[in-house]
């Protein structure tokens, strides 16, 4: 498949175990979409704003490397800057320099699938084009793909937030949404009452990721859920979008049973595997391979 990812772009100042030393490396949500989703081999172009200051050479060397397309790329004074600190336990906290201004109309030529997120469909003004090219990719017939990845110091009011997620979530056909996430949109909702109502709202497959205890999928009527492989986890930056990045890999267009139970294996061994490494960077397939968790671990009728 031809994927189209739109969404911001940044540079993570992630720390290591508790320190207050900090190192530069790629990121943003739909950049690590991006860029994992080529490393697998995939035609990738990725529409966003990039700085033209030092951070901004940062970010167009890296999606170079690994072959994702920058054609549709909006340059800007300064790269979004997302502080990462790392705790001893390798769960991160975060700290935004953030702005959105994207206005751009990315061409869906070719395109069968298109992946948005992220503080680029809360933040304004540039939520308004990112949410029109999810109206046109419904359009012209693309699968579209989701993840809120809610960062709440960003987001506004709980229920403004809320409002604009289920928007996006009536017009896509996947969404991924982690535990944490729905915790903070809808607290005290258990995450599969959640999902069950929001598939409800259209989308052909609702995932929610649970971290260490694995993901839970809405689909068809049914609930799948799938255990995460064990690791020792170096630290948790990227995890979801990773997960994400397994799971459009190995889902295909169709989205039958057996589609999704490979797709919901590669996704949570991606994510074990990102886990068990600093940073985001995608992992070797060899090592994704040996993760996959047997299958999955029940299935019953929603």
């Amino acid at each position: 498949m031809a994927y189209l990812v739109v969404g911001e772009s940044l540079v993570d100042l992630i720390s290591r175990g508790g320190s207050w030393s900090f190192a530069a490396t790629p990121g943003g949500s739909p950049l690590n979409v991006a860029v994992g989703l080529a490393a697998e081999g995939h035609e990738v172009r990725f529409a966003s704003e990039v700085g033209s200051d030092l951070f901004g050479g940062l970010l167009r060397a890296h999606l170079e490397s690994f072959g994702v397309v920058p054609d549709e790329l909006v340059e800007t004074p300064t790269t979004s800057v997302a502080f990462a600190r790392v705790d001893k336990a390798g769960a991160a906290t975060y700290d935004f320099r953030f702005t959105w201004a994207y206005a751009g109309k990315p061409d869906l030529a070719g395109i069968q699938c298109v992946h948005v997120g992220s503080l680029a469909t809360a933040v304004g003004p540039g939520d308004a084009a990112v949410l029109a090219v999810v109206e046109a990719a419904t359009r012209a017939g693309a699968l579209v793909s989701y993840d809120p990845n809610i960062r709440p110091a960003l987001v506004g009011e709980r229920a403004t937030a809320l409002a604009r997620v289920e928007e996006i979530v009536r017009a896509a056909d996947v969404v991924k949404v982690s535990d944490e996430d729905l915790r903070w949109l809808c607290p005290g909702e258990p995450d599969v009452v959640v999902a069950r109502r929001w598939a409800a709202l259209g989308p052909r497959l609702l995932v929610v990721t649970r971290g260490g205890d694995g993901a839970v999928a809405v689909h068809d009527g049914l609930v799948t859920v799938c255990a995460a492989p064990p690791v020792t986890v170096a630290d948790t930056v990227g995890a979801g979008d990773a997960f994400t990045t397994g799971l459009l890999s190995h889902l295909g267009d169709d989205l039958g049973p057996e589609s999704v139970t490979r797709a919901l294996r590669y996704a949570s061994a991606t994510a074990a595997a990102v886990c068990s490494r600093p940073g985001a960077l995608p992992p070797p397939q060899a090592e994704v391979e040996s993760l996959l968790p047997a299958a999955v671990t029940s299935t019953t009728t929603a």
